[in-house]
């Protein structure tokens, strides 16, 4: 029967170098997504996963997104396959619940991945090829993320840009207050990242391979920051005590070459705090003694979620998350029996109207009013007598992990053999 099936790799099984290998854009999979089914991409900087409405088996389904992903992301298959998951039903739709409200964010609650999740929506939508049940799945997955942050503490958790900024900012020696910190990008890590260092004091320079991207980003920002083109990252790398990689660029930005450079003309340590995917520092880096060198992975390992407030409100979300999983499902199943409760509805309307039409001889002497009541007369016990079958269907799509199945059975018991058949797909 028709169910959610989601493949991709996350930071919970896939390292940054392996994740940094499989960044996939809208255009990319767009170019390589499988024909028969529709599917949707979620591509941050700590996951890549495809959602897709299939029929059919899974397995199958599964193969091929696989086998479409790789190629989107123009790696051999047999290279990512250890790390990729699979999840369909109902563990998907919990998965995206939890996905989308922080809980299976590497900073647990941080709340740039809603707004990651719908702008994958979003570009769904742009592709003119998102079934609706699919983007139904995502648009209900959004808001139940909202009423579970709203029902918790989760939204405090600072965005993974700015967890970063204060585990890197501690790392300096002398700290960041009145300290130039540069970051490099114009996206929304770059902004979260800027906006950490100008609440802690630190004055803040913003390269970009466009500088006036960084621009229009910045417009809305109260405090000034310098703007400039990375051709000003050498003499960044010599005076700044912190540097923030965050673009997008698709290789390495600052090479080992740079740093050994700037470490010549530097007379403290410098600290770096590579939040990009792919990286945007040579990792190399980190085997210079004056350069502490932190990124995602470290971050995961820095940034601990067990203290005991904190892990009651996780708890609290995810009984939460499984209750609005659960609801979804149901929505699911409501969606899927809704056909069969029409086709009924049509199927007895058609018999009323039938035999109207037979009696209609020895209806001809009624007056216009008294016809009108017999037809108020017949179309009222129709409906009283669809009723139970209504209700018998809803039961079943709550009860059955299979509406579908549920929905052709009572249909062959509710209907007379040999009577009209209508679509029950």
């Amino acid at each position: 029967m028709p169910r959610l099936l989601m493949v991709g790799l996350s930071h919970h099984a896939a390292p940054l170098e392996v994740r940094e290998r499989v960044v996939v854009d809208e255009a990319a999979w767009r170019r390589h997504a499988p024909a028969g089914f529709s599917t949707l991409l979620l591509s941050t900087c700590n996951r890549v996963e495809v959602y897709a409405w299939i029929e059919g088996r899974t397995q199958r389904a599964a193969r091929t997104m696989m086998r479409c992903l790789a190629r989107a992301a123009d790696v051999p298959l047999v290279e990512i396959e250890p790390y990729l998951t699979t999840r369909s039903s109902r563990d998907a739709l919990l998965h995206l619940v939890r996905v989308a409200s922080g809980l299976d964010s590497l900073l647990v609650g941080e709340e740039q991945i809603r707004g990651q999740v719908r702008a994958a929506l979003r570009a769904g939508e742009e592709a003119e090829d998102l079934s609706a049940t699919l983007r139904g799945v995502f648009q209900r997955a959004i808001e139940s993320a909202r009423r579970i942050r709203g029902s918790t503490r989760l939204a405090q958790a600072p965005s993974i840009a700015a967890a970063g900024v204060n585990v890197a900012r501690r790392a300096t020696p002398r700290g960041v207050q009145g300290q130039l910190a540069v970051v490099l990008g114009a996206g929304v890590m770059a902004r979260a990242a800027a906006e950490a260092l100008l609440a802690s004091g630190a004055r803040v320079r913003l390269l970009n391979r466009t500088p006036a991207h960084a621009d229009r980003m910045l417009a809305t920002l109260r405090s000034a920051i310098d703007v400039g083109s990375l051709d000003g990252l050498p003499a960044a790398l010599t005076e700044a005590v912190l540097v923030v990689g965050a673009t997008a660029a698709r290789s390495t930005v600052v090479n080992l070459a740079d740093i050994q450079a700037a470490l010549k003309a530097r007379t403290e340590p410098l600290v770096i705090l590579d939040i990009a995917v792919p990286r945007d520092v040579d990792p190399r880096v980190r085997e210079l003694q004056a350069v502490t060198l932190i990124d995602l992975d470290d971050l995961e390992r820095l940034c601990p979620v067990d203290t005991p407030t904190r892990h009651a409100e996780q708890e609290r979300a995810e009984a939460l998350a499984a209750e609005e999983a659960d609801r979804l499902g149901e929505w699911l199943r409501f969606r899927a029996v809704s056909p069969a409760i029409a086709e009924l509805r049509t199927y007895a309307e058609g018999i009323r109207t039938a035999e109207l039409r037979r009696s209609a001889s020895r209806l001809r002497d009624l007056t216009p009013e008294q016809l009108q009541a017999v037809d108020a007369l017949t179309s009222g016990i129709v409906k009283k007598l669809m009723h139970g079958p209504t209700i018998a269907l809803r039961d079943a799509a709550l009860r059955q992990a299979s509406p579908g199945r549920s929905r052709s059975q009572i249909l062959r018991v509710l209907r007379p053999a040999g009577g009209p058949r209508g679509r029950t797909a």
